[in-house]
């Protein structure tokens, strides 16, 4: 197919992966990952645990689904409230 500079143009046919489990979680596990990141900045922050039941009841998301999605990503929200003193 000559596209005007006598070059043809070729099409790409892309193999489909698996989406990793994480990547299909729920979009909300990121808003409730900041919602919990910003109540350990408050002086006067709860444990951890507690902050992520409570913000994670506010929101109405599966407390179970979210602490596998936390332990599929490193638990990264744990490391950095660890390294805080939480």
């Amino acid at each position: 197919m000559p596209n005007g500079r006598g070059r043809s143009a070729k099409v790409v046919t892309l193999e489909q992966s698996d989406v990793p489990a994480a990547l299909e979680a729920s979009p909300l596990f990121g808003v409730a990952m900041l919602k919990i990141a910003m109540e350990l900045k408050k002086a006067d922050a709860r444990p951890l645990d507690e902050l992520v039941t409570g913000v994670l009841a506010r929101m109405r998301l599966p407390e179970s689904e979210f602490r596998a999605f936390l332990e599929a990503n490193g638990g990264l929200l744990r490391s950095i409230a660890t390294k805080r003193g939480y």
